[in-house]
């Protein structure tokens, strides 16, 4: 649809304009296989612990998902699985020093 402006020119709309603006797709990274796995989160290692509690037979991954995060807000000691997890982050870190030599 040509759009006409204060003069009485027309301009077009890039999109009517017909002409092909093909954006190129990204190439998606290769990821080593021999990198170390990135550590666990404090939710991760409660959620490995009480995933098979919470869903049910029928539930989507979102609802589990919904529904361990609704769980996870009213744990009250979180210490336990958040040191874990720091254990886990230092477990990371060496890993990615040993592997960046």
């Amino acid at each position: 649809m040509a759009k006409t402006g204060p003069k009485g020119s027309k301009k077009s709309s890039k999109r009517s304009s017909g002409a092909s603006t093909s954006r190129q797709k990204k190439t998606k990274k290769v990821k080593d296989p021999n990198a170390p796995k990135r550590a666990k989160s404090a939710y991760m290692f409660w959620l490995l612990e009480n995933r098979s509690r919470i869903a049910k037979p029928g539930m989507s991954v979102i609802d589990v998902s919904k529904a361990a995060g609704v769980e996870w807000g009213k744990v009250k000691d979180k210490s336990k699985y958040e040191k874990m997890a720091s254990q886990d982050k230092q477990r990371y870190e060496a890993e990615k020093k040993k592997y960046k030599k």
